[in-house]
């Protein structure tokens, strides 16, 4: 009798150490010499709340906190982790969206993101020299990465970032810029590529790419200022600061952070 309770618990036990498996399992699908750190991990592997630091450069890091995940239990039997993430408003970037992690450190991700524009230059020491205000949000309908540990930026990359009830100050005084858009993509050599259009209220235009490594990263920004009948006038004052224009009446720019 006692061989048959046995056999009845051995199993029993087994799903019960799947079902309450402990959240830091959730390690076990990111690279050791990956710069992506768990702490505050509550919860389970299935169903779990941690604090996610996501080193950029060697002198920028990002943190979540509380993030709250789920995972979808049957996509673990193809060596992939399946998880539903959802990042608090608490957070500088704020939103949900689904990643994908491989054990072979693949990554893709795909959501929605947002946050206020002020907040994310100074949390991030974006380089702006101008103070702003409005909202960003990030609709991220594809990114993946063949390897998290490969520093790397990305392998493919399908976005768009776009900014609503966009300001400025100038002069102490806040002048109204409308929408802007740029869309995001992944080139060739793994770069990733910011590419606005001049079809807003400034005629502002460029191209952003992203290049080098995570430990060495390189920017590189070009593009052009070409005021329209829709420029606020407070704008076009200051503008006499970036130099004479060129033939068309655009202000060019080009320059490497």
């Amino acid at each position: 009798m006692s061989w048959r309770w046995l056999l009845w618990l051995i199993p029993i036990y087994l799903v019960g150490l799947v079902v309450f498996a402990p959240a830091r399992m959730v390690l076990w699908f990111i690279p050791a010499n990956a710069d992506v750190e768990l702490t505050a991990v509550q919860g389970t592997l299935w169903q779990g709340q941690a604090t996610l630091s996501y080193r950029v450069t060697p002198q920028q890091q990002i943190i979540f906190n509380d993030v709250r995940w789920q995972l979808a239990p049957w996509r673990l039997l193809s060596g992939t982790a399946a998880v539903d993430v959802q990042v608090p408003e608490t957070n500088v970037v704020a939103g949900e969206g689904q990643v994908e992690l491989g054990l072979g450190g693949e990554v893709k991700l795909a959501g929605e993101f947002g946050g206020n524009l002020q907040q994310a230059v100074v949390a991030y020491q974006l380089p702006v020299p101008v103070t702003l205000d409005g909202q960003w949000s990030l609709q991220l309908e594809n990114f993946q990465l063949s390897d998290l540990s490969s520093g790397e930026w990305c392998s493919q990359l399908i976005g768009k970032l776009t900014t609503r009830g966009t300001a400025i100050r100038l002069n102490r005084q806040w002048t109204d810029l409308g929408p802007f858009a740029t869309a995001l993509s992944c080139s060739a050599n793994n770069e990733i590529v910011a590419k606005m259009e001049g079809n807003n209220s400034v005629g502002l235009s460029f191209e952003t790419r992203l290049a080098g490594s995570q430990m060495a990263p390189q920017v590189f920004i070009s593009g052009k200022l070409q005021p329209t009948v829709q420029t606020p006038r407070t704008v076009t004052d200051v503008l006499v600061f970036l130099g004479a224009p060129d033939a068309s009446g655009a202000y060019p720019f080009s320059f490497r952070l």
